[in-house]
């Protein structure tokens, strides 16, 4: 067999690769224009002058005119000897053609799927196309449960959004969303217009935080390339809510002055019902009076749906206003809205493979599965001193 990877356009990338299982949105063509502080270099895998594979390679330049190659949850190719062989020996020409150190490469090969605290009775996966890629020449790093020490991460967590409903949340996610509808939270399904706002709701989740994540060009860029990526805003309207909670207030002590004095059941639930207002309208007082009663936006998602999978790659809210429980509803509203556009999978993002940070213990509250992947494997595409040296400052920035 006769292998070859050569450049490819951006037509005949996607005509191969965007329908396919494996298709990620970090292994897109347009996943290059949003990494711009690398090179992008795009490639078809061609067997006997047939396309039958894809690969997207991240190029990041080095001192002496040397460079790195990345490969973001890639390739994308049928994962049998022959097949990881040749592309493995292309992939060594164009390194070198590249004056590339080494090659690191985070395939979609998944090692477990399990749902939260069931990991134990978890069986081990693809462990034949973990061996075909160490015989083939690579260098498989040590698997590794730290969020942060790998450059995307090991476990991520993913609802089947198809026909996603209510019911699919834990009961405490459940509560949550209906706790944001009856305060007064209000989705809106939004595109590049609203940016600016949910690029205001990501300073404050940074500073809440005491992180660093993207700016508004950023967000922007997504969802200029990915015209189907959408924006979820939870948004509240503090004196059109108090009117209401005012009126309700009043209907429920009316009904109480009419009660028979043999109704106690009945007046039990509404003197609850009647102490719950009451709360509620003394936080909408506070509210108002520190950020006034006009409409606000409190919460918001970033999606871009790829392939089979919607990509929930960025969540912001408000601290100020947590109390009306928003990124409940619009985490909920996010993966249904994926659903309903057909779209089998949403990737709720990475989370810490120790199962107990706080990721996970809000992301568990939509019953998603973990997928534990098969980690990053290493390429040595030059002599083993430059390699080492290379790959050891790579790894003291990474824990930087």
């Amino acid at each position: 067999m006769n292998y070859e990877l050569k450049s490819v356009s951006e037509k005949e990338f996607n005509s191969y690769h965007h329908h396919l299982e494996q298709a990620t949105i970090l292994q897109s063509y347009q996943w290059g224009e949003i990494k711009n502080s690398w090179e992008s270099l795009p490639f078809g895998f061609y067997a006997n002058k047939q396309l039958i594979g894809t690969v997207l390679i991240l190029k990041k330049k080095l001192p002496l005119q040397r460079s790195f190659f990345y490969i973001p949850k890639g390739p994308i190719l049928s994962f049998d000897k022959e097949t990881i062989n040749g592309f493995t020996k292309q992939l060594k020409i164009i390194a070198k053609q590249h004056h590339a150190v080494f090659v690191r490469m985070d395939p979609p090969v998944l090692r477990k799927v399990f749902f939260y605290g069931e990991e134990e009775q978890a069986s081990i996966l693809n462990e034949d196309k973990v061996q075909l890629l160490i015989a083939a020449g690579f260098e498989q790093e040590p698997l590794t449960l730290d969020l942060h020490a790998t450059i995307q991460p090991r476990f991520q967590a993913v609802v089947n959004c198809e026909d996603y409903q209510l019911s699919c949340l834990s009961k405490k996610g459940r509560q949550g969303v209906q706790t944001a509808k009856k305060r007064g939270v209000v989705i809106e399904k939004q595109g590049i217009e609203k940016i600016g706002i949910f690029a205001e709701l990501m300073k404050k989740t940074e500073q809440r935080k005491g992180i660093s994540l993207r700016n508004e060009d950023y967000f922007r860029k997504l969802l200029a390339v990915y015209p189907n990526a959408f924006l979820m805003l939870g948004k509240i309207h503090p004196g059109k809510r108090k009117d209401e909670v005012e009126r309700q207030l009043s209907e429920v002590k009316a009904t109480l002055d009419q009660l028979d004095s043999n109704q106690k059941k009945k007046k039990n639930k509404l003197l609850e019902t009647s102490a719950s207002l009451t709360k509620e309208l003394q936080q909408l007082t506070k509210d108002i009076a520190a950020h006034g009663e006009q409409e606000q936006y409190i919460s918001g998602t970033l999606t871009v749906p790829y392939g089979d999978t919607c990509e929930l790659l960025y969540a912001g809210m408000d601290e100020t206003f947590k109390h009306y429980m928003p990124a409940y509803l619009t985490w909920f509203e996010s993966i249904s809205q994926s659903g309903k556009m057909g779209y089998k999978l949403c990737n709720l993002g990475g989370i810490d493979g120790h199962l107990n940070d706080g990721l996970i213990q809000f992301k568990k509250n939509f019953q998603p599965s973990i997928y534990e992947y098969s980690g990053e494997f290493n390429l040595r595409t030059s002599n083993w001193l430059l390699y080492k040296l290379v790959k050891k400052a790579y790894m003291l920035k990474m824990k930087i």
